[in-house]
């Protein structure tokens, strides 16, 4: 007599569930990128900016200091991240070539416009 498996009181195998991926350090290079976060700091300053970063609700300028460590920037805040996992990051990150953008300098002053005033007709009221 052969006994099934539910009936002898073990339960069947639940398939396990799989589980989510974590969110990984998403690096873009270049100028382009970190101007939409933060402005252009003086060499005194001690940030690089290097591009921009996000990691879910985690998005910003990338900056690296004068002595090696990453930075989160958003506007003057900045936030230290993980050495080891921004290294993977930028190792996978893809470059940005190098673009100019053009400044108010560049541009020639444009004549002044020319403005015509119209003399206003006047109707006379007839009486």
């Amino acid at each position: 007599m052969s006994v099934n498996a539910t009936q002898a009181g073990s339960l069947p195998r639940k398939s396990s569930p799989k589980k989510a991926r974590k969110p990984s350090w998403q690096v873009r290079l270049g100028p382009m990128e970190w101007r939409r976060y933060t402005y252009d700091r003086p060499p005194e300053d001690g940030l690089k900016l290097l591009g921009s970063i996000r990691k879910g609700l985690q998005v910003g300028a990338l900056a690296q200091t004068d002595d090696g460590q990453y930075l989160l920037v958003v506007g003057d805040h900045e936030t230290p991240l993980n050495q080891s996992q921004i290294t993977k990051a930028l190792g996978n990150s893809p470059r940005q070539a190098h673009v100019t953008l053009p400044t108010t300098t560049n541009f020639q002053a444009a004549a002044p416009p020319v403005v015509v005033v119209k003399k206003r007709r006047i109707i006379k009221p007839t009486s």
